[in-house]
């Protein structure tokens, strides 16, 4: 027993568990690495014996065989390369005595993760609460995941040429998608190519085919999604090339930038592009903590010339581009065909009017059917509505909330003014299309509190960092292009949900830049 007692105390070197550190950080870098590259790509028919929750009598909710492309891999993948990290994660903590620095930070994370976890506990449907539904599999597992992606990538120290290999393996996932976009755009369907079928499934169950007209847009579920993700990225490469001392380096992240810039338009969605216009502001205001202020001017000034030429020319091709962009102001669309043929022909065929056959001593009479909402869409693409009902259902149970993504069972969808404000009944809402919303339904109040005061501690940091700072070298450029990426995240998730295919970037961004933040502090101190 002594002997025992003697190993257990035996003192390990502090040198040796410093050299040991750095390289488990190697390793966790790289995994989180693999996981910002092949997460968000990651494309795959799956289809699944869904068991739903109650009887809806509508086939995307009710039991049967569900298919999904985009999100089970990614979902699997997700949890694979959480669960290796958080061990590895441990290892460093538990046995080379890893000191992880107390910060508001890290309280407000565990709060969020506890009424995360209790919300499933809680929820009237557990298991879905937990896992999500089949098409998007976002429920308390997947959050708990990225809050520990988020807190690995927190607390490892990043060279200065580690961080740059954060942001090329983004590189890929633009261009992929861009060029989904941009060829889906002009009108050829990838899907005709035979090797992306294979990508796409090997063999379907008998009976299963793709719908026919089926295109493949892009590797994330929605062009909501991809507008979103496209005005996050443009800001970060922008931004990098506007910093830059490296000129190489700088013209590719400026091209990057534009490329961004012209999947965010192929995506057909206005919420990337409002989301670039109140981040453009914030991007330009870093003039005054450049070092070359001439070069930031002029290649701010390029890129307005090279991202209004891609406008000009794709919203030629096709004049939705405007409805999308500016029409969000300006309603009056300059670059569509006049219509007033058609709107003629429209009035001369009300369909909203029966007339009743007479004879021919008597006029056709007007009958008028029930006075039901027209179809119409409501502000915002009927955003409004659905955060309004959606808020009236979070009065119910604002503690503890009703379970992530959840939403699609307990939404009104038998409300008639869903026609008015999303154009048919038909449709089944089931997200809330904002992440805050999403989180105070999924998971309660307090969660979003938890989440809200976990980003203002990041955000007061990062200001009085960029305040203090000259942005002198790489890393302050990538300091500064990782900020503002961020935030454009957080602008765009007023608008869109959080799905695996762009949150994983987000939060494994916002923990290399909560690393710096910390490292900054520690090389202060001493």
């Amino acid at each position: 027993m002594s002997d025992l007692y003697r190993y257990l105390k035996i003192e390990r070197d502090e040198e040796e568990d410093r050299l040991e550190i750095e390289k488990v950080d190697r390793f966790l870098f790289f995994g989180l690495i693999f996981t910002l590259v092949f997460v968000p790509l990651l494309t795959r028919v799956h289809i699944t014996d869904y068991i739903s929750p109650s009887i809806t009598e509508t086939d995307i909710l009710d039991t049967g065989k569900k298919a999904d492309v985009f999100t089970y891999y990614k979902h699997i993948l997700l949890l694979i390369s959480t669960a290796c990290l958080s061990l590895l994660f441990i290892y460093k903590v538990a046995v080379l005595k890893y000191s992880i620095p107390k910060t508001k930070i890290n309280i407000s994370l565990a709060l969020l993760a506890i009424f995360i976890t209790l919300s499933v506990v809680f929820a009237p449907y557990k298991t879905l609460a937990l896992y999500g539904m089949y098409d998007r599999n976002e429920g308390a597992i997947t959050y708990l995941c990225y809050l520990m992606l988020f807190f690995i990538a927190a607390n490892i120290h990043y060279t200065e040429k580690r961080l740059k290999w954060a942001l090329y393996c983004l590189y890929p996932f633009v261009l992929i998608n861009a060029l989904l976009g941009i060829v889906n755009f002009y009108g050829y369907n990838v899907l005709e190519l035979n090797w992306v079928k294979k990508l796409l499934y090997s063999n379907l169950p008998q009976g299963a085919k793709l719908t026919e007209g089926s295109r493949l847009l892009a590797t994330i579920n929605h062009g909501n999604y991809v507008s979103g993700v496209s005005a996050v990225l443009t800001t970060l490469f922008f931004t990098w090339a506007l910093l830059d001392k490296n000129k190489i380096r700088s013209i590719i992240n400026f091209v990057m930038s534009l490329l961004c810039f012209a999947m965010l338009l192929s995506s057909l969605s206005v919420s990337g592009f409002l989301t670039l216009m109140l981040t453009l502001p914030l991007v330009f205001s870093l003039v005054f903590k450049a070092i070359y202020k001439r070069k930031f001017a002029v290649t701010f000034a390029v890129f307005l010339v090279g991202a209004a030429c891609i406008y000009v020319v794709m919203v030629n091709h096709n004049p939705k581009v405007w409805d999308e962009t500016f029409g969000f102001f300006i309603k009056s669309n300059p670059f569509a065909e006049a219509r007033a043929v058609v709107n003629e022909f429209q009035q001369a065929f009300d369909a909203s009017h029966v007339y009743a056959e007479t004879g021919s001593n008597q006029e056709n009479k007007e009958y008028q059917l029930p006075q039901l909402p027209e179809s119409g869409v409501g502000p915002g693409s009927g955003r409004l509505y659905i955060w309004k009902k959606t808020w009236e259902l979070i009065q119910y149970r604002p503690l503890f909330g009703y379970g992530l993504d959840t939403l699609p069972y307990f939404f009104p969808q038998d409300d008639p003014e869903k026609q008015a404000n999303i154009e048919t009944y038909t449709v089944i809402v089931d997200k809330p299309h904002n992440m805050y919303i999403g989180i105070a339904y999924g998971a309660g109040v307090i969660a979003l509190l938890a989440f809200v005061a976990f980003i203002v501690n990041i955000g007061i940091l990062t200001i009085k960092r960029l305040i203090n700072t000259k942005l002198v070298d790489d890393k302050q450029a990538i300091f500064a292009s990782v900020a503002i990426a961020c935030s454009a995240y957080l602008i765009q998730a007023l608008f869109n949900d959080s799905i695996i295919g762009t949150a994983v970037i987000f939060w494994i961004l916002l923990g290399l830049l909560v690393s710096f933040l910390m490292q900054n502090k520690q090389e202060k101190v001493s």
